[in-house]
């Protein structure tokens, strides 16, 4: 791989992620890293993120601009169809948007297929063939390689495991709909959870390592999680059949949750999905950004 220089973006719930990535031929590194409060206000998502494309330019030369978001992007045409954990208008098209605005060309796409880039060029999974990526933070994203090759679905939005109904009467989530599998796993369930729990507020972050210092409270809550968390594992198994399934996002960070979710998997799944390995992502929360890199 040449060297240069690309603007990545990873714009999730919670953070928007940014930072120069220089490729080089032994991999890459990353420079100018910062981490923003990704804003509550609509119109406030855009701006901000045009507020730090012009920053990047004025202190940087780079080649072009990657951005990956969370939700259902239409990638060819830049345009954000859906984003139910980050306040952007349905149908923006922010690839116009940005063009017009400031000058600046960019591409875009759903930030788990960034991810899946990221994994695929510098991870383990070079040799594996039928992959699925899953990425625990704010929500839970996903994203499907079947034979080498990214399987995107009619409308783009194969892969959204977070909306995957596990509970038909269950919690309110999002999108609109009750029980999806996001609203028991991820970051926000796990923080609601514990506060429906003990009504106190408290990060997942801290939960997970309160967890596995043996803190019984949060312990209590980890295992609820972890058990969801392996039923939803269980039905991406037994419906795909992967060879793989490699985790990251923030909440994954922790390895209790998962290894308990492991357990649980091996004694649910159909026998030949016992074969599946299931991998923390190598990248970390650099995934996205270094895929948004890629694009």
């Amino acid at each position: 791989m040449k060297n240069k220089k690309i603007l990545a973006f990873d714009i999730g719930g919670t953070k928007i992620a940014s930072g120069i990535v220089e490729f080089k031929k032994d991999g890459y590194q990353i420079f100018d890293y910062q981490k923003n409060a990704t804003p509550k206000d609509k119109k406030e998502v855009v701006q901000r993120l045009m507020e730090l494309i012009v920053y990047y330019k004025k202190g940087n030369s780079f080649n072009r601009t990657g951005i990956g978001i969370a939700g259902q992007i239409d990638h060819e045409n830049g345009i954000i169809k859906h984003t139910p954990n980050i306040n952007i208008p349905d149908n923006t098209n922010l690839k116009k948007i940005i063009k017009e605005t400031i000058g600046e060309n960019v591409e875009i796409e759903n930030d788990v297929k960034c991810f899946a880039l990221s994994e695929n060029v510098f991870g383990r999974v070079k040799k594996y063939h039928n992959v699925v990526y899953l990425a625990i933070g704010t929500g839970i994203g996903g994203a499907i390689e079947i034979d080498d090759k990214l399987y995107r679905g009619e409308n783009n939005i194969a892969g959204e495991f977070g909306h995957m109904v596990i509970d038909s009467n269950g919690k309110k989530c999002a999108c609109g709909n009750k029980g999806c599998w996001e609203q028991y796993v991820a970051g926000r369930a796990i923080e609601k959870l514990y506060f429906e729990l003990y009504k106190q507020k408290k990060k997942a972050k801290e939960i997970a390592i309160d967890s596995a210092r043996g803190v019984k409270k949060d312990k209590k809550v980890i295992k609820q999680a972890s058990s969801y968390f392996a039923t939803g594992l269980v039905n991406i198994i037994n419906t795909i059949n992967p060879e793989v399934i490699v985790i990251g996002g923030s909440v994954i960070k922790q390895d209790e949750i998962l290894k308990l979710a492991k357990k649980e998997v091996l004694k649910k799944v159909l026998i030949p999905g016992k074969k599946t390995i299931i991998l923390k992502s190598k990248l970390g929360n650099e995934a996205t950004l270094v895929g948004a890199g890629l694009l």
